[in-house]
């Protein structure tokens, strides 16, 4: 079970908690940070790198932790707090960015590092390949300046290297044998040119002939195993059915009364071919269900497209950094599929039951993936990959399922706000982790023209205590309004007044409009939230009125 996050993570801003998020994603977690490392630069001040001062600054600042049995109470570095994988990948990192990464912030993070009393082999030797680099610059930076002899035999041994002008006519009658090329070499084997181009027509007639039978064989090799692994399943299924028959038919004479011995011969018949007919049913309903299943998703995807399903179930069940290579290539399907067939592409390689690492996996692909999704593709990926997941949590998301949102997500905003945050916020029932991750979601990776977006999503839906939250998480970014979006959000807030008149959170969002977006505020706007107070009746209510009387003198 994922525990939620820990206080002191917050004391990051929101690129370094991205970035943490990225690193804790997995083994690969290192490189999808460094791909995700451009997209993290671009939400801190526009113009500027990634703040790798603040960033290890941050970590070596050390937190007060309850350490052994006794619980003695001892200072650590935020650093040695983080899990061991993190560690791990943020060392990696840094040996791919060790150039823009400044060396006393290094040798900081080298030092807090030590302090483990029990440090981890992987990471202690991530450090000292860290440190032996950093002394190896420092060595090769100190330049040693050369003596008067060296000075003189260095000139003597360059004038011979190039030589004098008398010298160059035979400098180039030496070096002649490497510059000239061989004799006939334009030619045909015998010098004869006419030979030459018959045999490179002999060689490219032979090429396409042969080429056309090797794509149609590999074609056919790649449907069989579709086939096969199709048929594999359906009479793997009808064998546990028929295994069901046998026990059901077991239980079923165990519990029979004795019986003369001409009776039961009879019952033995009849059982035989009961549990014969029922075996025959069986494997037929479950046959029929599956190839039917199969045959719906695979339907929707040509056959030009079903063969590459195989390669990419494999690609993404195997753990390494050659699959990756390999997985680009085979995703440009993706931007080959109408949004029906990438449908039933997604459902033919079940992306919406695969574990969630496989998940980060997915979606590091897709970070890497040019030319981009068009909007509808992205769309039915992010339902088909998310969805399902976020409506069904009932405990804080792990962190996988985190960094495959983020990831996918920094990629394809709007694609995810309108098919996945949308369905969420109308989704019936109390979901009080799924509002947990769309606030997560907002706080830490939507710009502000998509948290726009959202704020006019939720503005369509009936409110409840956990929504408004959401709302006030889209409110405490202190994003600029429009003023038919402030509009609507005020005639909101009136139209829901009495239905939460008690509640603390739509108080705190009341206050949230009074003071942050007070310049938005006009004569009738006041006019509206003098109104909405009337029926308040929690102990904010006090406060709130001294604002709007603020505001009230103000106009005056």
């Amino acid at each position: 079970m994922e525990h939620p996050s820990p206080p002191w993570l917050r004391r990051f801003d929101r690129p370094s908690r991205l970035l943490l998020h990225t690193l804790t994603s997995g083994p690969s977690g290192a490189l999808a940070a460094f791909r995700a490392l451009p997209r993290v630069q671009s939400r801190s001040q526009p113009g500027e790198a990634f703040h790798w001062k603040s960033f290890i600054a941050t970590l070596c600042t050390e937190e007060p932790v309850l350490e052994g049995p006794a619980e003695a109470l001892t200072l650590k570095p935020l650093l040695l707090l983080l899990p061991v994988l993190c560690q791990r990948n943020l060392f990696s990192l840094l040996h791919t960015v060790q150039s823009a990464v400044p060396k006393d912030c290094l040798s900081q993070l080298l030092q807090a590092v030590r302090q483990d009393p029990s440090p981890d082999l992987w990471v202690r030797a991530l450090a000292d390949l860290l440190e032996q680099g950093l002394m190896e610059e420092r060595r090769c930076s100190t330049l040693v300046p050369l003596t008067t002899t060296c000075q003189q035999q260095l000139k003597h041994f360059c004038q011979k290297i190039t030589g004098t002008a008398q010298q160059k006519p035979e400098l180039e009658r030496k070096l002649n044998w490497c510059i000239r090329k061989p004799p006939g070499s334009e030619a045909g084997p015998a010098g004869d040119p006419d030979l030459t181009s018959q045999v490179k027509k002999r060689k490219k007639g032979a090429e396409e002939s042969l080429e056309p039978e090797w794509e149609r064989q590999k074609k056919k090799t790649r449907l069989d195993e579709v086939g096969f692994e199709l048929g594999q399943s359906t009479f793997q299924r009808g064998a546990d059915a028929a295994s069901v028959g046998d026990e059901i038919v077991r239980e079923a004479s165990w519990h029979e009364p004795a019986q003369s011995q001409r009776s039961q011969q009879d019952a033995g018949t009849e059982t035989r071919d009961a549990s014969q007919s029922l075996q025959q049913d069986a494997v037929g309903e479950v046959g029929d269900a599956s190839l039917d299943s199969q045959k719906d998703s695979a339907a929707k995807v040509p056959d030009s497209l079903q063969m590459h399903v195989p390669r990419l179930k494999m690609l993404l069940e195997k753990e390494s950094n050659q699959s990756e290579r390999a997985a680009l290539p085979a995703l440009q399907i993706l931007n080959e599929c109408s949004p029906l067939q990438l449908e039933g592409l997604c459902s033919l390689l079940q992306l919406s039951q695969c574990p969630e690492p496989v998940l980060v996996r997915f979606c590091t692909w897709l970070l890497a993936l040019t030319p981009v999704l068009s909007y509808t593709n992205a769309a039915v990926l992010t339902r088909q990959l998310f969805l399902q997941r976020v409506l069904s949590l009932t405990q804080p998301a792990s962190r996988h399922l985190m960094a495959a949102l983020t990831s996918f997500c920094s990629k394809y905003p709007r694609p995810f706000c309108c098919a996945l945050i949308a369905p969420v916020l109308q989704a019936p029932g109390e979901g009080s982790e799924r509002m947990k991750l769309v606030c997560e979601v907002i706080e830490d990776c939507l710009e502000p023209e998509y948290l726009r977006l959202v704020l006019s999503q939720l503005l369509e839906v009936s409110w409840s205590e956990e929504l408004i939250t959401v709302v006030l998480g889209v409110l405490g970014r202190q994003v600029e309004l429009p003023t038919e979006l402030f509009n609507r959000l005020v005639l909101n807030l009136r139209r829901m007044a009495q239905e939460f008149a008690t509640s603390m959170n739509y108080a705190k969002l009341l206050m949230t409009v009074l003071t942050v977006y007070a310049s938005n505020v006009t004569s009738t706007h006041r006019s509206h939230m003098a109104s909405v107070l009337g029926h308040n009746r929690t102990a904010l209510k006090k406060s709130l009125q001294f604002e709007l009387d603020q505001m009230g003198s103000d106009y005056k």
